[in-house]
């Protein structure tokens, strides 16, 4: 079911790994946007929630040969 040779499996497990780092912090906020002169930080419950849907979605796929 899971076949670590396909490049979206690998992609959609760093995801996953992602979206448990972000629960293991502490991430309470609904949204949160950080935007300074150099970089953009996003953060919060609703895109942890859309990295796990991308990362298992991603995850399961079966990529055409």
């Amino acid at each position: 079911m899971i076949d670590l040779k396909q490049k979206s499996t690998r992609s959609g497990l760093l995801l996953l790994g992602a979206g448990v780092a972000g629960l293991v912090t502490g991430n309470t906020e609904l949204a949160n946007i950080a935007i300074s002169e150099g970089s953009t930080q996003i953060g919060g419950v609703v895109p942890l929630v859309a990295s796990f849907a991308v990362g298992l979605w991603d995850m399961l796929r079966n990529e055409k040969k």
